[in-house]
């Protein structure tokens, strides 16, 4: 007789009361918890409503005194004070900050106690504004002091990290994260907007990297950030940030990353794996460009500030062909590598349909192409090809003289020859 397992994700808020709630329920149904497989807690940045202000507008009596400047001062005084409320109110959240979260140290004893056939882990940690972090243990918030560790939890295998600005801010902070995570072959971390700290602390992540680890995906950068990171490191920081993810592509499956990067990462990466003597096997690599990496050098050695990115920039449209060259380069020593994605998002694109992109599936290329990344193709995996090689970029893009109209494309092209990309650069300059 054929027997079915349907194991199933148990989303819990992360407050000490439902963490209690979620406990007593399951010790009530003990012969469910082996099938829960994926625990998400999500912990709430705010917490309960605030009461509402007792202000009401002033009577039509005392408006029309006040309109002939006869109003009593201390009825004036109140109406004041009414409209700043009022203005308050409209401006500001209506929330209190949240006051009963549990600690980290809390959550990993929950999950640890009701959970332990679970395979991946879930932490929500909110954005906002100036947010605040969650609390790592109860007499160490921070956990500055090194002296207090989360339960283990062994069976964990994958670890996604949403809002990680509220639960990471420091190297040691993941120290104590993945010691409590032996196991872990999957990391998930995304960060809502651009932080210094988020930098350093990923960087040293990446210096000390876990050799179990094989399948990674970071976001430095989240889509609607529009804070420039120019200044949070200096040229050779953010170039040694790409090289160290280029040093662990022998030991990864995959890499998805969001954030600055140039053509550093497959040239470091190449070389990692050629001189790591062993056969590498990174299947898929996927990049959402937010721009190419400050102040790199150029081929003359010379470092070119290419922190402004967009379909206008002919200096960014450069950079990122050299990094798709340095991509298709790196497929000689990736021979497992099946699966490229390269993009540049930009939600205000004056049309977001040419965002320069690449995309290898297989053997088939789609995207941007030029007479260089051909040739590199054709030396490096002869065999894949492009789908089709137009310009992609009408001519008489922009305004129609005669019919007031613009020359938008309809759809994706499959293929844009990256200098056809000058004719909007030419037409953007005023």
């Amino acid at each position: 007789m054929a027997s079915f397992f349907l194991f199933c994700t148990v989303q819990v808020k992360g407050t000490t009361d439902c963490l209690a709630e979620c406990a007593k329920w399951f010790d009530a149904h003990p012969h469910l918890k082996p099938y829960v497989r994926h625990i998400e807690i999500w912990v709430p940045v705010w917490g309960d409503r605030l009461r509402k202000s007792h202000f009401s507008p002033p009577s039509r009596r005392e408006s029309g005194q006040a309109n002939f400047g006869v109003i009593e001062t201390n009825t004036m005084e109140s109406y004041m004070h009414g409209l700043d409320a009022l203005s308050s109110s409209r401006t500001n959240c209506n929330f209190k900050s949240a006051s009963h979260n549990a600690t980290l140290q809390q959550i990993f004893e929950s999950v640890a106690s009701q959970f332990p056939d679970a395979k991946m882990m879930t932490l929500e940690g909110g954005h906002c504004k100036k947010p605040p972090m969650i609390r790592h243990f109860e007499s160490d918030p921070w956990g500055d002091s090194g002296l207090e560790s989360f339960t283990p939890l062994p069976n964990i295998q994958t670890f996604i990290m949403k809002g990680a600005w509220n639960i990471m801010r420091d190297y040691s902070h993941w120290t104590n994260l993945s010691t409590a995570l032996p196991n872990l072959r999957e990391w998930h971390c995304f960060y809502a907007k651009s932080k210094r700290e988020a930098h350093i602390t990923i960087s040293k992540v990446l210096r000390t990297f876990p050799p179990q680890l094989t399948r990674l995906n970071i976001s430095l950068d989240g889509f609607c950030s529009k804070t420039s990171s120019r200044g949070f490191l200096n040229p050779q920081d953010e170039k040694h940030l790409c090289r160290l993810f280029g040093a662990i592509l022998p030991q990864l499956e995959s890499l998805t990353f969001t954030g600055k990067v140039c053509a550093s990462l497959f040239l470091s990466g190449r070389a990692a794996v050629l001189s790591s003597q062993r056969k590498s096997k990174l299947k898929s690599v996927d990049l959402v460009v937010k721009a190419c990496c400050w102040g790199h050098e150029s081929d003359d050695g010379s470092l070119i500030p290419t922190d402004i990115s967009g379909i206008t920039n002919m200096s960014f449209i450069i950079e990122f062909e050299k990094l798709v060259i340095a991509a298709i380069h790196s497929l000689g020593a990736l021979p497992a590598l099946q699966y490229i994605r390269i993009r540049f998002i930009d939600l205000d694109s004056i049309c977001g349909l040419l965002n320069p992109y690449f995309q290898l599936v297989g053997n088939t290329c789609t995207g941007v192409w030029s007479e260089a990344i051909l040739k590199t193709l054709e030396e490096n995996r002869p065999e894949a090809q492009f789908a089709e090689l137009n310009n992609g970029i009408l001519e008489d893009y922009g305004i129609n003289s005669r019919t007031g109209t613009r020359s938008y494309p309809r759809s994706r092209p499959l293929s844009i020859k990256t200098s056809c990309y000058r004719i909007i650069a030419d037409k953007s300059k005023p």
